[in-house]
């Protein structure tokens, strides 16, 4: 894989998918962001967009890239998705896209399940570590908590919704990957090798490993048959962790 220089500190890690266009992990204060700069088209597209407190860094970054057109959430929580409530303000030519199974979280019609308590022992609070984030009020009060169970209704601002296998990101397969929650997608490039995983595959201590804090066992088990019989994934890029190669033997976190 080639490397690009990181450009600022955010900048994990960048890989040149084309001629014209990259994708570059932004570390973020609580999960990734994936930014895919297209010369060609003269834009960039943002997978998922972190918290509201992730803005600003973004800014600064997007400011060297085309104008961003979109962001595609890999699903409804949180530390994914709440970053709108701030970027809808900046962006005005930008629009945000989700599975059509987060229509009603979106609407406020349900609400997203609590995490168990060996969700946030196996999971939650070790990927907070990683990253050396824990909210603090304020942050909370900003409208952090758009995507939790707490928070009724997202700011319906250019709000859209996709289907299944309906191609968001020009060049990347969309999978249905639920599991992790009932409208989880993943992305993948097939020139490339690299498939975007969301929370479906994370990554801790460097390990690719199964995600245990799933709304559905039998969904994230039917995902992961799902993606072992794609032969070109070379390189997980996950919601959560550094980037790396993928192999159909993975783990479950605990192991």
């Amino acid at each position: 894989m080639r490397l690009w220089p990181q450009k600022q500190n955010m900048i994990k890690h960048s890989l040149k998918l084309s001629q014209n266009r990259a994708i570059h992990q932004y570390w973020g204060r609580a999960s990734n962001i994936y930014l895919i700069e297209d010369h060609k088209a003269k834009e960039t597209l943002m997978i998922d967009c972190g918290l509201p407190s992730d803005v600003k860094g973004l800014i600064d970054v997007l400011d060297s890239m085309p104008p961003i057109k979109r962001v595609v959430c890999t699903h409804y929580h949180v530390d994914h998705a709440a970053g709108w409530i701030q970027l809808k303000e900046v962006f005005r030519d930008c629009d945000i896209w989700l599975h059509e199974n987060a229509r009603p979280f979106v609407t406020g019609h349900e609400r997203i399940p609590y995490p168990s308590l060996k969700d946030w022992f196996t999971v939650l609070i070790p990927c907070m570590k990683e990253y050396s984030y824990f909210p603090d009020l304020a942050g909370l009060f900003r409208g952090g908590l758009y995507g939790t169970p707490f928070k009724k209704k997202f700011p319906e601002d250019r709000v859209h919704f996709f289907g299944n296998n309906q191609q968001i990101l020009p060049g990347f397969d969309t999978i249905y990957t639920p599991g992790h929650r009932p409208d989880s997608v993943s992305f993948y490039e097939q020139d490339s090798g690299v498939f975007v995983s969301g929370d479906f595959l994370i990554v801790l201590n460097g390990v690719v490993v199964k995600n245990p804090f799933v709304t559905s066992q039998e969904d994230q088990d039917s995902s992961l048959s799902k993606i072992k019989q794609i032969k070109g994934i070379t390189h997980i890029y996950p919601g959560h962790g550094i980037c790396r190669p993928f192999s159909a033997d993975i783990p479950d976190s605990g192991s």
